[in-house]
């Protein structure tokens, strides 16, 4: 006799009514507010200044300071007998990293000074002497393409409260803003 062991299917049995979990919705991110300038415009209405630098502004900062690292490379392989000319691209590298760091510039590179724009940190302190945030931020343009990256991640947050912060900037706590006026009467406030 051969008898099966197998025990009997059973039923499916579907799960019990078990309700949703209450998941808050989650909120987009939102950056520290921005501190803006209130001035009187000439009709007598307060005209509002965002201290961040507009894109076309950096961009021109940009290929600015890059002639002047050509210039440097130019000069140093002018100056430096041929074996030393993997020198000058050593020099015309350095500067694009330390850029907004050199004391002799006053914490603004050639370009930067040109536009009339200056790289702080987060806290607004200049980046004078501070080649860790300078080495950072400028450092990741070296990696080969990585320029378009960072070009593409100004572009789209042209528009958002990322406003002017590219991955570098992101990375070193840093932000480009309008070199500061001379003060002038008017307040302070977050928006």
């Amino acid at each position: 006799m051969d008898e099966d062991t197998t025990p009997p299917e059973k039923p499916a049995v579907p799960p019990p009514n078990i309700p949703k979990p209450n998941i808050p919705p989650v909120k987009p991110h939102q950056a520290p507010p921005v501190k803006v300038k209130i001035r009187e415009a000439g009709s007598g209405a307060p005209e509002v200044v965002d201290p961040r630098a507009p894109f076309n502004t950096r961009i021109l900062a940009a290929l600015i300071d890059v002639l002047v690292a050509a210039g440097v490379q130019m000069a140093a392989l002018w100056v430096l007998p041929g074996f030393a000319s993997k020198l000058a691209w050593l020099l015309g590298f350095a500067y694009l990293v330390t850029r907004d760091s050199l004391p002799f510039l006053g914490g603004q590179s050639v370009g930067k000074k040109a536009m009339k724009l200056r790289a702080v940190t987060d806290d607004d302190q200049a980046l004078t002497g501070n080649w860790e945030k300078a080495l950072i931020r400028n450092g990741v343009l070296l990696i080969p393409f990585f320029a378009f990256v960072e070009l593409v991640v100004l572009l789209t947050r042209e528009e958002k409260v990322e406003r002017g912060k590219r991955l570098g900037d992101e990375w070193a706590k840093t932000k480009v803003v309008l070199e500061a006026a001379p003060e002038e009467e008017g307040d302070e406030e977050a928006v």
